[in-house]
């Protein structure tokens, strides 16, 4: 029961918080605004209020925003389980609006689920602190004792990259093994740098219901004096941080996953952040918000692919637009819209048989 309220909490909100992003910023700019749907397909019931019908639909993985001008022609009327009917042109239509009116609505899902992403991460950030990255303890013979750490040796960055936090460390590591890597040191407030190389290491993943190799050091945390409380001034800058971490590595998986070097069998579909989403609810309300936090940045990049149907699509056609000096024709869009329309509908097949194929 936990997980399936977890899962409805965690899509529900992000999914709606994505289809607000295009509704504020079409009312922002005059366009006529038609339908607010959350999930697709036939209406499951709903309410009118203005020009606008507001509903919830029967098939739950997604949203819309159907805006008037657009819909008609990029087939908005498939994903209500019927064909849009004609209409005259208005000025309040989408393509009546400026390029950068319609590149402002498109992206403003997008922008939404990002500002959530942030928000969530300030909020844990205050309400938790952070653990700082003070090593506890050494491992005999490990990597990290050969490199030459120490038992209070404060990490403050991998490569480079700073680090605020022990569980950031743990995860710049894990990405790495058996690679050589450069490791800032504050010891007796003097600054060192040091290169380890992290051993590669096989845990079993519940995730993908198999083994991955990950990089470790040989360190652990100190549970008594690497723990502080942060104020606002502190939070902000710390929850934003996080977000961008997790669009970096969202990213980062995302070439990894092109390029073959991560496996297809990680990517997980609603069954699996059900599963995921149950954990974080039982875990607390924090872990729970730093999950939605994650997810909602996974679906702010998900949504940048240049796939029809999806906003990085119609971003896709306005940049073609702006570049050529005209938009592509009405037929081109509905043809390149129903191919998107395949390739989404594609996906969720693949990654909700990936989710079934775990559970066996």
């Amino acid at each position: 029961m936990v997980t399936v309220l977890a899962t409805v909490v965690v899509l529900g909100v992000l999914i709606f918080v994505h289809e607000l992003g295009h509704f504020l910023a079409a009312k922002a700019v005059d366009i006529e605004v038609q339908r607010f749907s959350l999930g697709l397909g036939p209406k499951m019931f709903g309410f009118r209020k203005g020009e606008t019908e507001y509903v919830i639909s029967w098939f739950p993985l997604g949203g819309y925003v159907k805006m008037a001008g657009m819909a008609e022609e990029e087939g908005i009327g498939m994903l209500e389980g019927g064909a849009a009917g004609g209409r005259e042109p208005s000025p309040r239509d989408f393509d009546a609006k400026s390029l950068p009116a319609r590149t402002l609505v498109i992206s403003a899902g997008v922008l939404m689920n990002l500002l959530f992403a942030i928000a969530a991460f300030i909020v844990v950030a205050k309400a938790q602190g952070v653990q700082l990255a003070l090593i506890g303890e050494v491992q005999e013979d490990s990597p990290a004792a050969e490199a030459g750490f120490q038992a209070g040796d404060h990490i403050v960055s991998v490569e480079g990259q700073r680090v605020r936090a022990f569980e950031e460390l743990a995860l710049l590591v894990q990405q790495r093994p058996e690679e050589s890597i450069r490791v800032g040191v504050e010891r007796d407030r003097e600054r060192l740098s040091l290169t380890v190389v992290p051993r590669r290491v096989s845990v079993y993943s519940d995730v993908i219901r198999d083994t991955v190799a990950i990089g470790q050091i040989g360190v652990t945390s100190d549970p008594e004096g690497g723990y502080r409380t942060l104020s606002w001034a502190e939070a902000i800058p710390e929850g934003s941080f996080r977000s961008w971490y997790w669009v970096r590595t969202t990213l980062e998986f995302l070439g990894q996953l092109v390029s073959g070097q991560s496996s297809a069998k990680e990517v997980g579909g609603p069954i699996l952040i059900g599963q995921l989403s149950g954990r974080a609810a039982r875990a607390g309300i924090w872990a729970l918000l730093s999950f939605m936090g994650i997810i909602s940045v996974n679906l702010a990049i998900l949504n940048l692919l240049p796939v029809p149907v999806l906003d990085g699509g119609h971003l896709t056609f306005l940049a073609f637009e702006a570049v050529r000096g005209k938009a592509l024709s009405v037929e081109q869009r509905i043809r390149l819209t129903q191919v998107g329309l395949v390739l989404i509908v594609g996906l969720m097949v693949w990654v909700i048989t990936n989710d079934v194929l775990r559970l066996l």
